[in-house]
């Protein structure tokens, strides 16, 4: 009796086993025929840099953004820390011709503004300053780039770089400079 349920049972599997390999190699094959999304035509390889920030000034940054991608808030750069973390992403592609401009935009001040929701709630929001800065990329790329990095400085210049690993923060400056959790913004001009 139990070989006759085991023989009954197989045969209902065979089928389902021979539908479930047949779709597998279709799916094998169609991915093998498919050239890979992260190389061109060319040869050369597509990819999706973590955008990472340094802030040397002695403000906290609020929001920055490279071409349009965003980047993370930004305390001070201690010694051994650039500040932020990293998000994603910068395009970029293996034998673009450089330099390069980036547009990078970033937050330099803000105030507080009493705004009112559809609700009827009432709350205080941060209206941001931004300035925009053509930052020209001309340092060599490494072979399998990870980071695109952005270095603020305390005189407004901004440089970039694309590093396989986060770069230490390139000044090494004293973290008790500034405390970012101090930061209170005034009232906007003309606000109740």
């Amino acid at each position: 009796m139990r070989n006759n349920t085991l023989l009954s049972n197989w045969g209902s599997f065979v089928p389902r086993l021979a539908v479930s390999v047949t779709l597998m190699l279709v799916c094998l094959c169609g991915c093998n025929a498919a050239q890979p999304e992260d190389s061109k035509p060319n040869g050369s390889k597509h990819h999706m840099l973590t955008i990472y920030g340094y802030n040397y000034t002695n403000r906290y940054i609020d929001q920055f953004y490279v071409n349009g991608q965003g980047g993370s808030n930004m305390d001070l750069s201690t010694p051994t820390a650039g500040g932020g973390k990293g998000t994603c992403c910068v395009d970029w592609t293996d034998e673009v011709p450089l330099p390069q401009k980036v547009t990078v935009r970033w937050v330099v001040s803000a105030c507080m503004q009493k705004v009112t929701n559809s609700n009827g709630r009432t709350r205080e929001v941060p209206v941001h300053t931004f300035k925009e800065q053509e930052v020209e990329l001309n340092s060599p790329v490494p072979k399998d780039p990870e980071y695109f990095e952005v270095h603020f400085y305390l005189d407004d210049h901004i440089e970039v770089a694309i590093s396989a690993t986060p770069s230490k923060p390139r000044l090494k400056l004293d973290p008790s400079r500034a405390d970012p959790d101090d930061v209170q913004y005034p009232k906007c001009k003309g606000a109740l």
